[in-house]
């Protein structure tokens, strides 16, 4: 393998530098290292080397890329997707319901057929509106960023949506024969809050952005966005993330262990970690900088990770440190890690 060419990465911490420093003049390099000196700035320095992925170069320390090399993905495919949750949390909290719901008998002349809950909405409470009836089916399981904790969600909360189970939004003259659109949508106030967040997209008020059926899928692999690292858990209600959460589908809970096992290891990691602090989030397109098999249930290293994953989705963070080195001894089984590392060439 060709040396990739480098460069010398400085960061400056400590005192900070300001023209007041110099009095108010540009200062010459040597009063910059007196200053320097006397004000005992640290300084840091890292020898950087690009890596191309799908969507461009990235730079990772050197140190980081030869723990991490085997782990890299550059054939620019993968056998797994990730996606954005549903931006479900938003116009004041017309979608977001407070608590749970509560069963109520079906309103005079509804069909008997039908389950309805008692709800209110974040916006309805902001409002002063009582709580209302809608049909039970309109109500979705749900979680956000924040609810997620290494291996669970260890919270869920309920969402009120003008869809089908299928992740299709209802016909408009579907949707005026429900109770969710005479008790709560066709109100004024509400519609009127409604539409001002829909009109920039062009859609129906009741539109909710990647609300689908990716998004209904039973089975997920799911992570926080505002991270520093993959914070991945295990969901397998079908429950609805919202956009602070990104999820691959997978097809059993033994995928899902097995992928949030792998997402957890400290080759990946040590990755995103250097990604994370340059473009703020753990976004999805990172699941593709990185060498995934695809699972197959018939491979040891793949069921050995499946018993992990099933661990820590059931004790969490204090199970993870008792495994942490075997994932990472199993990683590199995984990727045929050899023990190669690269010297630097200067540009």
């Amino acid at each position: 393998m060709s040396q990739p060419i480098s460069f010398n990465y400085i960061k400056l911490s400590g005192s900070k530098l300001s023209p007041e420093s110099f009095g108010n003049k540009e200062p010459r390099i040597n009063e910059v290292y007196e200053y320097m000196n006397r004000e005992k700035v640290k300084i840091d320095r890292w020898d950087m080397v690009p890596v191309t992925f799908a969507d461009g170069v990235h730079w990772l320390s050197v140190t980081t890329y030869n723990y991490a090399r085997n782990a890299l993905n550059t054939s620019h495919t993968s056998p797994y997707e990730a996606h954005e949750g549903a931006s479900f949390d938003v116009a004041k909290g017309a979608w977001l319901i407070i608590g749970d719901p509560i069963p109520a008998q079906p309103p005079i002349g509804a069909p008997k057929n039908e389950r309805y809950v008692y709800i209110k909405t974040v916006l309805s409470e902001e409002l002063g509106l009582k709580p209302f009836i809608v049909e039970e089916k309109f109500v979705f399981k749900c979680f956000k960023g924040e609810d997620i904790s290494i291996g669970r969600v260890r919270n869920y909360r309920y969402l009120l949506a003008a869809y089908k189970r299928d992740g299709n939004s209802l016909p408009e003259t579907e949707l005026k024969q429900t109770f969710l659109w005479k008790n709560y949508l066709s109100n004024p106030q509400v519609i009127k809050i409604l539409e001002d967040v829909s009109k920039h997209m062009k859609k129906k008020p009741w539109y909710i952005e990647r609300m689908n059926e990716y998004a209904l899928a039973q089975y997920k692999a799911v992570w926080r966005d505002v991270a520093s690292e993959f914070i991945p858990a295990v969901e397998a209600s079908g429950a609805i993330p919202d956009h602070n959460v990104h999820y691959v589908i997978v097809n059993s809970l033994d995928e899902a262990y097995y992928l949030v096992t792998i997402l957890l290891a400290p080759q990946i990691n040590a990755v995103v970690r250097e990604l994370s602090p340059w473009i703020g989030h753990v976004q999805p397109r990172f699941i593709k900088y990185f060498k995934l098999p695809k699972y197959n249930p018939g491979n040891i290293v793949h069921r050995r990770l499946v018993e992990i994953g099933r661990l820590i989705h059931n004790e969490g963070e204090d199970a993870l440190k008792k495994v942490l080195k075997e994932i990472e001894e199993l990683v590199r089984k995984l990727w045929n890690t050899s023990n190669a590392t690269i010297g630097i060439k200067r540009s």
